[in-house]
Parts: structure tokens; sequence; C-alpha cells
């Protein structure tokens, strides 16, 4: 659970992904008639259609390919971050609906490739393509920002609000990537400290439940043990219960499933110990009153007894002395 939170608490403080994902349509270093055939390839690609910027630097690569009279190692890393970039944005596209995040991780590949473009001299392809890649990035954002808003777990709602963040950043959109992150950073900071209540009632209540015995079994074992230690077993349990509550409401609050079912299973075994120190501390009651009743009654008998000599006695001495007169 904590390396899950752990994961989650670095991914969403990253504003961009430092590393680039390798994915199976990225193209090797090739020649001018490799290239030619990939582009055109891509002629009616979903994805070029829609962003039609992107197909405009795709057709200017074509044509440059076609009327080069020399094809050197400057042409080819052109053409190479061109076509890998339009292929990392076919992916982003292809993820948009059903992999939103991916999604942003394709459209950041393509992002390098076009930074990579425009430094070896490839601006007005790299121009192009920035503006295709903005404005997939904005509808992304939004996409992403809707889906975190309807999200039932804190993480996941989590993880959608930083792709948001990067996309709105990729679309320079400073004021929705600003209240974005924003947002995303005040959950995170709510979700860690709700969090860290969590694992210290989780482990306040496992301290108890790993040591309760006979009291979480269910039995009443340890009745004989004297009223206190009964008491003091009641008063434990039902304070470890109260732990594992909350922490279950805190795990429910945020949608978290496993650590739900976690904090539950601590509740009912605590709820278990609970009632037998319960039924195990209204026995001893029982018993001790019990006790408590009978010795006051002998109690009350032996006074009762001893009224009953006095008054008697009292009554002989009254009577006595008139009796002798009469005679």
């Amino acid at each position: 659970m904590v390396t899950r939170r752990s994961l989650i608490v670095i991914g969403v403080s990253l504003l961009a992904l430092s590393s680039l994902a390798v994915t199976g349509a990225s193209a090797d270093h090739g020649s001018a008639g490799e290239y030619l055939t990939q582009l055109n390839d891509l002629r009616n690609a979903e994805a070029l259609t829609e962003y039609t910027e992107l197909d405009l630097a795709r057709s200017q690569a074509v044509v440059e390919l076609q009327t080069a009279a020399e094809f050197d190692s400057s042409m080819d890393t052109r053409m190479h971050h061109l076509l890998n970039a339009i292929l990392a944005f076919q992916e982003a596209y292809a993820d948009a609906e059903e992999n939103p995040i991916e999604s942003v991780d394709h459209a950041t590949e393509a992002q390098s490739h076009l930074n990579q473009l425009s430094d070896a001299g490839g601006e007005e392809y790299a121009g192009l393509g920035t503006v295709a890649l903005e404005r997939f990035y904005a509808t992304q954002g939004e996409t992403l920002y809707e889906q975190a808003q309807a999200a039932e777990s804190t993480p996941r709602r989590l993880e959608l609000l930083n792709a948001s963040v990067r996309a709105f950043d990729g679309a320079g959109e400073s004021e929705r990537f600003a209240d974005a992150q924003l947002e995303r950073d005040q959950l995170l900071a709510e979700y860690e400290s709700d969090m860290n209540r969590h694992d210290e009632l989780v482990g306040d209540a496992n301290t108890y439940l790993d040591g309760c015995g006979a009291a979480c079994e269910g039995t009443t074992d340890y009745v004989l043990s004297g009223p206190f230690g009964a008491i003091s077993e009641y008063t434990a349990a039902m304070s470890a219960h109260g732990d594992a509550s909350e922490a279950a409401a805190i795990a429910e609050e945020h949608g978290l499933d496993g650590d739900t079912s976690e904090a539950a299973a601590l509740e009912s075994r605590a709820f278990t110990a609970m009632v037998s120190a319960g039924v195990a501390s209204a026995i001893l009651a029982f018993f001790y009153a019990g006790v408590f009743i009978a010795v006051a009654a002998g109690v009350i008998w032996r006074i009762s007894v001893w009224a009953r000599d006095l008054h008697t006695s009292a009554l002989d001495e009254l009577v006595t002395p008139l009796e002798v007169d009469d005679a």
C-alpha cells in the first residue's frame, strides 16, 4: 500500500516525462526511398486527416525528398524525427479515448521528436507539427480533467489530473494548467494526510490485535483473570475497533477497495474481541454482584438479629420489675 502511494506521489509531482516510452511504431534511420515510402503510406491516416498541419508537414517532406539533389546526414536526421513524430502522434490519437493517459505519453514523445527536428534544421516541419500537437493537447487536457472529476478513487483521480496538467502545459494553456495543477496539489496533500492517519490507525489496531489472544478468538477463557483484566481487555478492544472503523472510513472515502477490505477485516476482529471482552466483563460483573449481594445479605441478617436481640433485651429489662410489683 505504501509503495503504491509512493509511486502515485512521484508520478503526480512531475509536470512532464523525463524519459520517453519506446513504441513499436518508431522508425529507424533509412534511405531517401525508405522515408518516401513510409511518408506516402501515411497519406490517408485518420490522425493526419483531422490534424492537417502534420499532413502538410508530411507532404512538404515528400516534396523535399523527391527534389533534393543530395540525401545527406542532415536530411536523414530531419526525416527520421519528422517520421517518428508523426508515428508517435498516431499512437497518441489512437489512444485518445480508451487510454487518455497513455495518449499524453505518446504526445510527449512526439513533442520530443519535434524539438529534435527543429534543432536539426527542420523548424518549418516542427512548427506545423507543434500547432497540431497543441490542439491535441488542449482537447486531451479537457477530456482528462473531466474524467478526473468523475473518478471514483483518489489515486485514479490524481493520475488523471496529473496527465491533464501535462496536457495543458503542452497546449500552452497557462490558466488551465495553473488551475489543474493547484487542484492536483491540494488533493495530493489531502490524500497524503488522510493516508498517514489511516496507516497510524491500522498500526494501532494491529498492535492490539496481534496480541489479543482469547478475546480475538471469541472466547472468554480469561474470565477468571479478574475484573480489571476483563475491563482492560474490553477498553482496549473498543479502542482498536474505533481505530479500525475510522481507517475503513478513510479508505472508503478515497475509494481504496483493497485498503477498505483490510481495515474492514481489522474492524471485524476488533468487534469480536470487544464482544468477547464485554461478555467476560458482564459475567464477572454478575459474579461479583452476586458475591456482594450475598455478603450484604449476611451483614443485614446479622444486623437484624443483633437488633432483635437488643430489642428483646430491652423489653426484658422493662417487664421484669412490673412483674415483681404485681406479685
